[in-house]
């Protein structure tokens, strides 16, 4: 091996070591110094760079552990680079660097599977304990949205179950129960699963086109005994009345209609698919509403820090997730059961959100 001059480089010179090809070694003199730049191509492509530093007042300094260098020389030969890249050049080393090239996939397809297949079917039941004012006796209320039921899988038979566990005395669903996809019968079979002691009660969300049609053409009917669809109307439930707005994003939504029977003197409940900012303004500002219940948002689905702001659900509303106090109320904006858009859910499980009411 004929060592480069300062400046200049050769190429193509084989090592045994795991297959490792010097494509170029660079001398440059620096004072005591002289430097040699190894760029070597390891298997597969991986391109590595290694600095070989020889200074003539101590010797050869090689950034490898275990290296002892050859006896001293003030000028540089074949045997000491050979020497040098045989200790950095480990086979360690080498697949240390060639490890690199799928950290990245390795990540993305972790992501994937927790975000995919395993956090979507993590169910997460939050509870609340709550005074309403005016509320003759203690109830308990279980609030889901956004099933997007496409068949009754293991996350629509997890949230059956989870609410027959809670035995509640209302079960208020506020939107997209429905999906094209999974037809009617899908969604009413998941509908009349659930049980409750006293109603459950349904709003029509965006995605439920296939049902509100349906009511209207007198396909399906708007409740059954075990439950009941608001649209723009409101129920006497004795507890409490509760008042049903129809989808606002597809400007269905009536709420002097839905109002128009509900008086001051006992709690009014909401329950609207998505609290818009004017429905903010027209209800909360000229009627009285303790409590509201909301979804559309689905919590963003991805639920980290500052990117659920760049997540399109994000937009939607300036209440993402959660429970709410407003001026003379309380709202809770669901993060859902169901995904739409894009199938994932990452910090951000689905939900049932379970409320133990008194009164006060």
């Amino acid at each position: 091996m004929v060592m480069p001059g300062d400046g200049e480089s050769v190429g193509g010179c084989k090592h045994s070591n795991a297959g490792v090809t010097m494509l170029t070694v660079s001398l440059a003199e620096h004072g005591k110094s002289r430097q040699f730049r190894c760029d070597l191509r390891a298997p597969g492509g991986t391109r590595l760079e290694y600095d070989i530093v020889c200074r003539s007042d101590i010797g050869w300094n090689v950034p490898a552990p275990g290296f002892h260098p050859p006896a001293y020389s003030p000028t540089p030969t074949a045997a000491h680079v050979d020497l040098a890249l045989a200790s950095v050049l480990t086979f360690h080393e080498i697949m240390i660097k060639m490890r690199r090239r799928f950290y990245v996939p390795i990540a993305i397809g972790a992501f994937l599977a927790y975000s995919g297949l395993l956090e979507p079917n993590w169910l997460k039941v939050r509870t609340y304990d709550l005074t309403i004012e005016g509320l003759s006796r203690p109830i308990t209320v279980v609030h889901i949205a956004d099933i997007h039921a496409r068949k009754i899988g293991f996350r629509e038979n997890a949230t059956i179950k989870a609410i027959g566990r809670i035995d509640p005395d209302y079960v208020f669903i506020t939107g997209d129960l429905f999906k094209p996809s999974g037809g009617l019968a899908t969604g009413l079979a998941f509908f009349s699963s659930i049980q409750s002691k006293s109603g459950v009660y349904f709003v029509p969300g965006n995605g439920d086109e296939i049902a509100t049609k349906a009511i209207e053409h007198g396909q399906m009917p708007a409740s059954f005994s075990e439950w009941r669809i608001l649209m723009n109307e409101s129920v006497d439930c004795g507890d409490f009345t509760l008042v049903g707005i129809d989808d606002p994003v597809r400007c269905r939504d009536d709420e002097a209609k839905a109002f128009r029977n509900v008086t001051d003197a006992k709690p009014v409940f909401v329950l609207t698919h998505f609290y818009a900012k004017k429905l903010l303004t027209k209800i909360g500002e000229e009627r009285r509403v303790d409590f509201t219940f909301s979804s559309h948002t689905h919590g963003g689905q991805i639920g980290f820090g500052p990117i659920v702001r760049r997540i399109p659900y994000a937009h939607r509303s300036k209440y993402i997730a959660g429970l709410y106090r407003l001026d003379g109320g309380y709202l809770y904006v669901t993060r859902g059961v169901g995904v739409n858009l894009f199938p994932l859910r990452f910090f951000c499980r689905p939900e049932i959100a379970v409320f133990h009411l008194r009164g006060g």
